[in-house]
């Protein structure tokens, strides 16, 4: 006789067998290809499904509402039989058996319609949910929707892009609106924070708009960034920047257009979540734009000080595009030292010389609107030198790789994709709660309550 493997689900009652479901009988061969070997996916698949439907056949015998009275007429309910109702597990779908209630009163006549949806409000298992908003932050709604399809073998009605874009709307609402209920209470106070605000343009949906503007902000301690390549050995430029990691972080993220009432109220949260108190020193970091500083300014009050700084990484890039002669270059790079060395009034007076002198139209455009920016920004010009070699922050660089990732990577890069401030919003709470590793402590329950809370 062939080798057999034979696979059997058993319900016990008070240790006694009562049923028995056999959900696979299966004659063994001698495998000659590794593709037998073992079961292959629509196999695993089609057994984690007859599994599921043995369980939920048990499971289904005391699903039933809570509803003792007739809510039309006050009689009493009486059982009449089941009715099958949809059920989407992480990897398989389902129709369950859930018991059907009838008025006692034959003259009423009420009959309750039961379904998963109506005990749990939702029929999808939270597991799935939360695998579809977090392949959704990676990815558009419609690769979400290939490889959960492609991941369950089976093509999936609810694994379509249209669904997965409203379990995204769902969950990043509410995560926007239930963000100030996480703060920890035994968060250690910290003397230092780090605040890095900017922003990035989304091409929009709406008619007549090109785009509109999302805004991010990344907050970190000092202490909680490490140099990797840091040694006794390297031997840094005025320009150079040392690269580090930031282990911890909170991030907020808004594209809403709301007076920035979103952005303020999250930048406050993140802070609070890494040990901000009236005592503690911020160190605030922005291109420059007044929309950048107005987040920061919200901090006001909520801490001991704040030190506006616009950082180098975005003054140097806007040095690096503009390309002149050598002699008109040199008098650049004197001008971009000063800057460095906090001789801001000394480096502004050089630039209507050079802008004179410049021969491209284009150049002195860049010329004259690099002058500009440094000049409305000029108050925020530090002594970049100083603050360096003494080990002080000056640049965005550590964090604005969490800003590409949160608003550019996902909403911008090569998808050319378009966007509402409504859609793009509770994408971006989602990212930002990975990218501060909230989501690893709170995402089971994001999605949970989120899916599962009655709409109002």
């Amino acid at each position: 006789m062939a080798d057999q493997i034979r696979i059997i689900v058993e319900h016990f009652v008070d240790g006694n067998l009562t049923e028995q479901t056999i959900i696979l009988n299966k004659e063994m061969g001698k495998v000659s290809s590794i593709s037998e070997l073992g079961f292959n996916h629509q196999q695993q698949m089609d057994l984690i499904k007859a599994c599921q439907d043995a369980l939920l056949k048990i499971q289904s015998q005391d699903l039933q509402s809570d509803i003792q009275f007739c809510p039309k007429c006050g009689a009493k309910l009486k059982l009449a039989g089941h009715a099958l109702s949809h059920f989407h597990a992480v990897l398989s779908d389902h129709k369950v058996s859930v018991k059907r209630k009838k008025c006692c009163n034959n003259k009423c006549g009420w009959t309750s319609v039961p379904s998963i949806s109506s005990l749990f409000n939702t029929n999808v298992h939270p597991d799935l949910s939360k695998l579809q908003t977090e392949m959704a932050c990676n990815h558009t709604y419609r690769e979400a929707q290939y490889i959960l399809n492609a991941i369950s073998y089976y093509p999936r009605k609810i694994n379509n892009h249209e669904h997965i874009y409203r379990t995204i709307e769902i969950v990043g609402n509410y995560i926007s609106a239930h963000q100030i209920n996480e703060i920890p209470d035994d968060i250690s106070p910290v003397e230092e924070l780090i605040c890095q605000v900017d922003g990035g343009h989304l091409k929009a949906k709406e008619e007549g708009s090109r785009s509109f503007e999302a805004l991010a902000c990344v907050i970190y301690a000092p202490q909680n960034v490490t140099y990797s390549d840091k040694n006794e050995s390297t031997i840094l430029k005025d320009d150079d920047i040392l690269r580090g990691k930031i282990l911890s972080k909170h991030c907020a993220a808004s594209a809403l257009d709301d007076n920035q009432e979103s952005i303020k109220r999250q930048t406050l949260v993140a802070a609070l979540k890494q040990g901000m108190t009236i005592e503690t020193h911020i160190t605030a970091l922005c291109d420059g734009a007044n929309n950048c500083w107005n987040v920061v300014d919200s901090l006001e009050g909520q801490c001991h000080s704040i030190t506006r700084i616009v950082d180098w990484f975005h003054i140097a890039m806007r040095f690096k595009n503009i390309s002149l002669s050598k002699e008109l270059a040199e008098k650049l790079n004197r001008l971009k030292w000063c800057i460095w060395h906090g001789m801001a009034d000394e480096g502004l007076s050089r630039f209507d010389e050079i802008i004179a002198q410049a021969s491209v139209d284009k150049m002195k455009e860049r010329l004259t609107k690099l002058q500009s920016y440094l000049g409305n920004n000029k108050n925020y010009l530090v002594n970049y030198s100083e603050r360096y070699k003494t080990g002080k922050v000056i640049s965005s660089s550590l964090a604005e790789s969490t800003i590409e990732s949160l608003i550019n990577k996902r909403c911008k890069g090569k998808q050319h994709m378009k966007w509402s401030r409504e859609g793009a919003h509770p994408l971006l709470q989602i990212r930002a709660s990975c990218a501060s590793n909230d989501w690893l402590i709170f995402g089971a329950d994001y999605v949970l309550n989120a899916t599962t809370q009655i709409a109002a």
